[in-house]
């Protein structure tokens, strides 16, 4: 939640039988967030009725970083459509926060066919970005088939630098691609879309020439964080 707050301040959550569901898109209209934790990620799950929350993400994830690894969270919905949050540890800390109104906007479920999909710790993507950054405001990121490898860059008015990475080296754990691609990303979101990295041990990057890429945490429990990144244009 700390990444997502990053990049969409405001966002309804879906709840029904199948589980937790937040789908949203910032307000640039360059980051598309689909967040979803299905009912079997759940200790206990029993929901009723369908229903949609709107919550300030950054005050939940302003209480959400109050747990601590050794509490359980227990989410549940009140009246007038307020959400109760309470950590189960040593006592019961409870917060509750009130429903807000959001722009409900029917997103599409994307059909985007990637050319290259690799694998990799989530750590490794996280210090790529964050080796990057101090370079330039964008990351070009290479597919190169031939060799079986990713290549990063980026270059700003005093320095440039330039990542590779491949299944060979032990720095991806899955390399496929069906052509050279190459695409260029926002350097910003991609640095609030690594913040995610600690939740999760893997990521899946794909993406291809100049278009959106698929950014993709697996959680334990068949949780999933996806962001689709619109690319820059030159």
């Amino acid at each position: 939640m700390s990444a997502v707050s990053k990049i969409i301040e405001e966002a309804a959550f879906t709840i029904n039988k199948e589980g937790f569901r937040l789908k949203a898109i910032d307000a640039s209209r360059v980051v598309l967030v689909d967040f979803q934790l299905p009912s079997t990620s759940f200790d206990e799950f029993e929901v009723g009725e369908e229903e949609v929350i709107g919550v300030n993400l950054e005050d939940l994830a302003k209480i959400l970083r109050r747990a601590t690894k050794d509490d359980r969270l227990e989410l549940q919905t009140l009246e007038a459509g307020r959400l109760s949050i309470a950590f189960i540890g040593k006592g019961i800390r409870k917060f509750i926060i009130p429903s807000i109104e959001t722009v409900s906007e029917k997103l599409p479920e994307l059909r985007i066919t990637f050319k290259a999909r690799i694998k990799m710790l989530s750590t490794i993507f996280r210090d790529l970005v964050k080796n990057l950054e101090p370079i330039g405001d964008a990351i070009e990121f290479i597919a190169k088939t031939d060799e079986n490898k990713l290549i990063a860059r980026a270059a700003g008015d005093l320095a440039e630098a330039e990542i590779e990475l491949s299944e060979e080296s032990g720095s991806l754990i899955e390399f496929s691609a069906e052509e050279d691609s190459r695409a260029i990303y926002s350097i910003d979101y991609l640095s609030d879309i690594a913040a995610a990295s600690q939740a999760a041990n893997e990521v899946v990057f794909e993406f291809g020439t100049a278009i959106p890429c698929k950014i993709e945490y697996i959680f334990p429990q068949e949780g999933r964080l996806i962001f689709y990144v619109a690319p820059r244009t030159e």
